[in-house]
């Protein structure tokens, strides 16, 4: 019986060891696939890109380029950019939509109207993109000095002659970056002037009604002779804007185009709305003009309408000291007296293949 109880212990023994061993086995197998998955799941994870500003310029029109370098080993797509005012403190978002391979460098492009009414004299620039926690800048982020401030804007004025038969005139020039205008009036060599407002400045939008009947001066549905309307694409493919007015409703058909764009928009622009000489007003797009400024300096202007009676001259890049005498400067085109321009094919309007007009500033 001794015998039998000692072989039992024995065998006993043995099962609680080959027991253990085996579970030694199981917790090392599991631990390592444990350890393995976790590594695994770590290095799928995105981890924050390696971002530096090289860079940041001003652009002829008053925007900036800011140019982006990837030190890292894989591709990122920086979706915003962030403008703080140091001065006031307050920081402008701006979406983008740049990637960035690595080891290259990207331009961002931030429009001169994304910056407008900020004191541009220095300001941090952060970039965000669209790896998780980096949106939240906690990873991702850089900041550079802007320049001295922002170029003086690029002043663009529409003129109208009232007659042949004699100098009547009134003009407006506008600041198409904060939508600034001032209007003068010119009857019987007496300048009155200017009278200063702000136009409408019509932003990620296809559609506007100015108006479905003609008003009077006291009922105008906006303050302004002239309306902006940006183009949400920058030219980077084709785009309609439709518009409605007491004559129906118009749809103005913008091609893509190609290079190095800053903003593209359209004018619309009401002769008639004069502060001096009032009257009633009608559909504001008694001229309509594609405005688009190119990176290099360079301006595409492209007329879709020009109508009416009074002749119209168009000016870009109006030096201040000039608003009150438009005698000494150089019109980039001039509308006849009763001429009527536009191109309508299939029921939208083009810009003018003959109209299309480029300017250096």
């Amino acid at each position: 019986m001794k015998q039998h109880s000692a072989s039992s212990k024995t065998i006993a023994v043995l099962l609680l060891a080959m027991i253990s061993i085996s579970i030694s086995f199981i917790a090392y197998a599991w631990l390592t696939s444990f350890t393995n998955s976790v590594e695994t799941d770590i290095s799928s994870q995105k981890k924050p890109s390696l971002i530096k500003i090289e860079h940041v310029s001003k652009l002829p029109s008053g925007g900036i380029a800011i140019y982006v370098r990837n030190i890292g080993n894989r591709k990122t797509v920086i979706d915003s950019v962030y403008v703080k005012d140091s001065e006031r403190g307050t920081i402008r978002r701006y979406y983008v939509d740049v990637e960035v391979k690595p080891h290259e460098v990207s331009e961002i492009i931030i429009p001169a109207l994304e910056l407008s009414r900020l004191n541009m004299s220095k300001v941090e620039i952060m970039l965000g993109s669209t790896e998780g926690v980096v949106v939240k800048l906690s990873a991702l982020q850089s900041t550079s000095t802007y320049g001295s401030g922002r170029k003086t804007p690029t002043y663009i004025c529409f003129q109208a002659f009232r007659s042949k038969w004699s100098s009547d005139t009134h003009w407006v020039i506008f600041d198409y970056i904060s939508g600034k205008y001032w209007l003068y009036d010119r009857t019987n060599d007496v300048l009155e002037g200017p009278y200063v407002s702000y136009a409408p400045i019509l932003r990620n939008t296809n559609e506007y009604t100015i108006a479905t009947s003609w008003t009077s001066w006291s009922q105008r549905p906006i303050d302004s002779p002239v309306l902006i309307v940006i183009n949400p694409t920058k030219a980077s493919e084709d785009w309609v804007f439709t518009w409605h007015d007491p004559h129906g409703t118009w749809r103005f058909y913008l091609r893509k185009l190609n290079g190095d764009i800053e903003i593209d928009f359209l004018v619309f622009w009401e002769d008639i709305f004069n502060p001096y000489h009032k009257s009633s007003l009608d559909d504001w797009k008694d001229h309509v003009v594609r405005v688009t400024a190119f990176t290099n300096g360079t301006f595409r202007i492209a007329v879709f309408m020009a109508k009416g009676g009074y002749k119209h001259s168009f000016y870009l890049n109006v030096p201040k000291d000039k608003f009150s005498n438009m005698d000494s400067l150089n019109p980039v085109y001039i509308k006849p007296y009763g001429a009527y321009w536009s191109q309508s094919v299939g029921g939208y309007l083009y810009e003018m293949s003959d109209k299309i007009f480029y300017v250096k500033i």
